[in-house]
């Protein structure tokens, strides 16, 4: 039965179009941004409708406004003009406690946990169950944890301190955390970010479940094949503004792509190499142990070689040394206790950053913000850092300011980042293009060997098919390449060679051209080297 006001509307579920609840409407919701230069119109006039029980996602390319939108229904930003439409009346969200009040929950990129709470202290945060009215009651908030998570299929430990959990058991928190507060829509922003592909599965089979109970579910991604599997209907947004809503019956991979960016995106499935075994050996690792770091981690017996013209792939859930092993071959930190590592047969196993950057060896991080660039700076002071020593754009100690421009003004035009000029800060990009301003530097500098270490982190999908090309590009021209990422489709479809790691080690080498390399990843990925195992 319909509420008061609500309107019926049609959507396609599971292979027959049914009448179902209009649950939310925007109507020509707007943001403008003020700026200096130019404001920034961040919606522009976005219309958006949801139906009870659906799992709607929503796409468009970094800076397209998507968690603008978001932030604006959960409360924490304010429409300069538009509606909001909740069950058939107009609703106005001063803040996220009205939000919350109202039924609207939000589970972040980056998670509103308090660290040194527990689980159940977290889940209850601001709505303590009280003794007397007066003290916090923590055997009922243990005992409200343990229920809604029952309930909802949650494995999660009430009485586990947050920064003593994984992010997987973190998210399911946040999660429980909104649906206790009484969320019937549950808003999610990049939610497998964070997530290896068992863990990406399970969500979806929570989106499943609570779509099941009636729970509607908005998710933000730029990860296409997600939205292909587990949405009902998807809205592609570009330039603030919405392009289209459809249902996932009528739409493709490779369609959304093009919707997004406004042209056709090639999305290969598989990049075939063509890889000569007697190349020469760019770096290699000699049986590299090393301390633990200042998370206890640490790599034991670590051995591989990268040659010219290759890709060689680490896969691995996150925090399985993954970060350590970027760190040694970047000159970042030095942990080695034993074993050598070596570049063109030269040891530098005790070589520094500064070392490691002179011999050539590019880093493309994915940790932008904290490892890639100087925020408080121009976009011309990143693209020419490090350049700003080396000929011909300086000599000796002195810089030449003319052939440094003409150098950022070609970086500029030849990675297509878009900016007003090379002057503005580069906080004023989007994280896709701050990803170009790294790639840009690093590959300018770089030798023989890149390493590119989450190269694509929450960056749209043009942004990311344009990284994806030109690590491919530089392979061609003879650079060894070393990838780090826990996106296991990246891995697959640009490595040569892939090892994957745990708890520190290489626990096995996979071909990627390989019938059951998904597969065969997975459980490596788990700790389980041999199939029978996982029986």
């Amino acid at each position: 039965m319909l509420r008061r006001g609500a309107a019926p509307a049609q959507f396609f579920k599971g292979g027959e179009y049914t009448m179902t609840e209009t649950i939310l409407q925007l109507r020509n919701i707007t943001k403008v941004f003020p700026h200096p230069e130019t404001p920034v119109r961040a919606n522009d006039g976005v219309s958006l409708e949801l139906v009870k029980g659906e799992v709607h996602a929503i796409v468009g390319e970094n800076g397209t406004g998507k968690s603008t939108l978001m932030n604006i229904l959960y409360g924490l930003l304010q429409p300069d003009s538009g509606e909001i439409i909740l069950k058939g009346t107009k609703v106005s969200f001063k803040n996220p406690r009205d939000a919350i009040h109202n039924g609207i929950g939000m589970v972040h990129q980056h998670f509103m946990l308090v660290p040194s709470f527990t689980v159940a202290e977290n889940l209850v945060f601001g709505f303590e169950p009280r003794k007397h009215n007066v003290f916090v009651d923590k055997a009922e908030a243990r005992q409200i944890a343990s229920d809604i998570s029952a309930k909802y299929g949650f494995k999660v430990d009430p009485d586990r301190k947050i920064q003593d959990c994984p992010l997987s058991m973190q998210q399911r928190v946040e999660i429980l955390k909104i649906l206790f507060h009484g969320a019937e829509i549950l808003i999610f922003d990049e939610p497998t970010a964070v997530l290896t592909p068992v863990e990406t599965d399970e969500l979806f089979k929570a989106f499943q479940a609570l779509r099941d109970d009636g729970k509607t579910i908005l998710f933000i991604t730029h990860k296409l094949r997600e939205v292909m599997s587990v949405a009902d209907r998807v809205t592609v947004m570009r330039r603030g503004k919405v392009i289209t809503t459809m249902d996932i019956s009528e739409t493709s991979v490779e369609d959304l792509a093009e919707k997004m960016v406004g042209q056709r995106i090639n999305i290969a499935d598989r990049i075939m190499h063509n890889t000569n075994e007697d190349s020469e050996i760019i770096l290699e690792f000699d049986g590299v142990n090393t301390r633990p770091s200042s998370q206890g981690k640490s790599l034991k017996d670590f051995s591989f070689k990268v040659r010219k013209g290759e890709i060689v792939g680490f896969a691995g859930v996150g925090g399985n040394g993954q970060e350590l092993l970027v760190e040694e071959i970047s000159g970042l930190y030095k942990h080695v206790n034993s074993g050598r590592i070596l570049y063109k047969g030269k040891d530098v196993t005790d070589a520094d950053a500064a070392d490691m950057r002179e011999v050539g060896i590019a880093h493309i991080t994915g940790e932008r913000y904290i490892r890639g660039i100087s925020s408080d700076s121009t976009i011309y002071d990143n693209l020419i850092m490090g350049a700003h020593r080396r000929a011909p754009w300086a000599r000796g100690i002195f810089m030449k300011p003319r052939a440094l421009r003409k150098l950022a003004k070609e970086l500029i035009e030849r990675f297509s980042i878009k900016a007003a000029s090379e002057n503005v800060n580069i906080m004023n990009l989007s994280g896709g293009n701050i990803q170009k301003c790294i790639l840009a530097r690093e590959l300018n500098l770089a030798n023989e060997l890149i390493v590119a270490e989450e190269p694509t982190r929450g960056v749209d999908v043009g942004s990311q098919s344009f990284i994806h090309k030109t690590i491919i590009e530089k392979c061609a021209e003879g650079y060894g390449v070393v990838l780090v990422s826990t996106d296991l489709d990246e891995v697959l479809s640009l490595s040569t060679r892939i090892y994957v790691m745990f708890e520190g080690k290489i626990v096995g080498e996979v071909d990627p051209e390989s019938e059951d390399a998904r597969n065969r990843i997975g459980l490596l990925m788990a700790g389980i080297t041999d199939e029978k195992e996982a029986m």
